[in-house]
């Protein structure tokens, strides 16, 4: 059973810090040290395997992709990260065949933290990649 005691400030920075360095590294398949098996949010599925998944077709469509802070605000038990992202679309991304170009999106996502992990992920990172992929 995973600890329930509330995380301090510096614990959820440190968390939240160490998973983008697993997505920016793109160790997929180590999400679950920071992710909670039963994570829920804006996708169309919750689980682990449905996050890693989504995780996966970003870094599979944009091999370089890179998340990189803004800003974050912490409260309690929820994160909120402003980030930007670039990576060059050269593999298949939602349907989108390759097409060379570099995108760089602003993405808003907020998460909330318990038992040590990310339990929930709301964030608009699908449909920001897909508008920038439109309009470049």
């Amino acid at each position: 059973m995973a600890d329930e005691s509330p995380m301090t400030r510096e614990q959820v920075v440190d968390l939240y810090e160490r998973y983008l360095e697993c997505c920016n590294e793109h160790r997929v398949d180590d999400l679950g040290e920071f992710v909670d098996g039963s994570i829920s949010g804006s996708g169309p599925d919750d689980g682990l395997a449905a996050y890693v998944e989504g995780v996966r077709a970003v870094v599979t469509g944009f091999p370089d992709y890179r998340w990189e802070v803004q800003q974050l605000v912490v409260d309690g038990d929820t994160l909120a990260a402003r980030l930007v992202g670039q990576g060059t679309h050269t593999g298949a991304f939602q349907g989108v065949a390759p097409t060379g170009r570099t995108v760089r999106t602003q993405e808003l996502v907020f998460y909330r933290l318990a038992g040590g992990k990310i339990v929930g992920c709301w964030g608009d990172l699908f449909p920001v990649v897909r508008d920038a992929l439109r309009a470049a």
